[in-house]
């Protein structure tokens, strides 16, 4: 099989080979068998770091991961990461080895990878190399560890999450005996530093197959998040619900949009839920309140796990809002003015995601109802009716003119705009100054 690979690719390896070296293309051949773009170009050979510095001499070369005989190179828009072949010490820490010794055998360096999927090379003059089977598995759509799965997971605990990811995003299947190392070594990934956990993380979040790996491998999500080890199994008694609270967030995150806040949103949305039960006379189970003790949890846990701050704001609102029930145009433009429209459209798609993961009997109602809001809300904005503070008639100076200060004009504009939203008062200068003086906020 011949890959058309990206010129500055091709530049790196020939300049290799011309050299009297070796030059695989490694991990990127997974996605390239797959009709995929790759998000990452690494080649490994068997020259040394210092030989790979001296064939791209005069080159803009980083050589941070020298160390582990990485030196990563700058070609056009892309960066290269060209590795020494090599063979890893103890991994006493499960996170890297205590020391590498470079080699030059190839089959040396790839038996110490992860999957076997991530182990097929390719060379434009050499051909293909897959000792491990990996094209395969990848026709069975197959992730299986190379040679012991424990002993992988072992070494470097990150290659738990990885896997997880490779299923999620390739929406493939994890080999039984894979599978089980994972569940058995679980407890490796808790002591990941979270800069390594977070990529891990959001990509495999927004994979097609989120569904089956967030339902099979619960107990492993639950060592970074224990916080939903409550509500595997737990009984909504509700007749909205034909989930527990589990399988209901599982649902409602798989039918989502693949976006890292409003998949996120909807992983928290439900997570205070078993702690926010109370039933009642018929039996029937209701979590009131428990939008605001979900958006509290949803920040610790991000917040452990160091989002950005950001990503933490717009999630945690995300969730706080989830169940909101706006019941006309009033309350639509209450909820724009409170979130912001970028930030409405978001929720719009939780709060679907949330419906579709509900009793099949209420969907179709409860949609119908989303849609007259979204429906609104884009009346509302291509109208271009007033929402925001922003879009008042009436401003700060004016008020100060007319002889307010400091606490009271904010006060004052808040009133004014709620009494526009609602549609009490028309949004015009003259009708909210006399507003504001009846309703004793100015000096007549």
């Amino acid at each position: 099989m011949i890959f058309s690979l990206p010129a500055e690719v091709q530049s790196a390896m020939t300049k290799l080979e011309l050299a009297g070296h070796q030059a695989w293309l490694v991990g990127s051949t997974r996605d390239l068998y797959l009709g995929l773009p790759p998000h990452d170009w690494d080649l490994t050979t068997d020259a040394t770091p210092a030989e790979i510095c001296e064939v791209f001499r005069g080159q803009s070369l980083n050589r941070a991961g020298e160390k582990y005989g990485t030196i990563s190179l700058t070609g056009g828009d892309k960066i290269i990461d060209v590795t020494t072949f090599r063979r890893d010490g103890m991994y006493r820490d499960h996170r890297r080895p205590d020391s590498v010794a470079f080699s030059r055998d190839l089959f040396e360096d790839l038996k110490r990878r992860d999957f076997t999927v991530n182990a097929i090379v390719y060379s434009p003059t050499r051909g293909v190399r897959d000792y491990f089977c990996g094209k395969r598995d990848l026709r069975k759509k197959l992730i299986r560890a190379i040679g012991n799965a424990e002993d992988r997971f072992e070494e470097d605990a990150i290659r738990i999450l990885r896997a997880l990811r490779f299923a999620s995003v390739l929406d493939f299947s994890i080999e039984e005996k894979t599978a089980s190392a994972i569940h058995r070594k679980k407890e490796l990934i808790a002591a990941l530093p979270t800069e390594r956990i977070l990529p891990e993380w959001n990509r495999m979040l927004c994979g097609k197959n989120i569904k089956r790996v967030l339902t099979e491998f619960s107990d492993v999500i639950g060592v970074l998040v224990p916080e939903i080890l409550p509500a595997i199994g737990f009984d909504q008694l509700s007749p909205f619900h034909q989930y527990d609270v589990w399988m209901h967030t599982v649902n409602a995150v798989a039918s989502s949009a693949p976006t890292a806040e409003v998949r996120l949103a909807l992983f928290f949305h439900d997570i205070s839920k078993p702690s926010c039960l109370t039933v009642d006379a018929t039996g029937r189970g209701h979590f009131y309140g428990h939008h605001k003790k979900s958006a509290r949890i949803a920040r610790d846990v991000m917040e452990r796990m160091r989002f950005p701050a950001k990503q933490i704001r717009t999630v945690t609102e995300l969730v706080t809002y989830h169940d909101s029930h706006p019941k006309g145009r009033a309350d639509v433009k209450k909820l724009l003015s409170l979130i912001g429209v970028e930030h409405f459209r978001m929720l719009v798609q939780v709060m679907e995601a949330d419906i579709l993961a509900h009793s099949k009997w209420t969907i179709r109602r409860r949609l119908i109802n989303l849609e007259n809001i979204r429906d609104t809300a884009e009346q509302i904005l291509s109208s271009g009716e007033c929402f925001t503070l922003d879009s008042l008639a009436v401003k700060g100076n004016d008020l100060t003119e007319a002889g307010l200060s400091g606490p009271a004009v904010g006060e004052a504009l808040t009133f004014a705009l709620n009494k526009v939203i609602r549609g009490e008062w028309e949004n015009t200068r003259e009708r909210i100054l006399r507003g504001l003086r009846e309703a004793g906020k100015l000096c007549q």
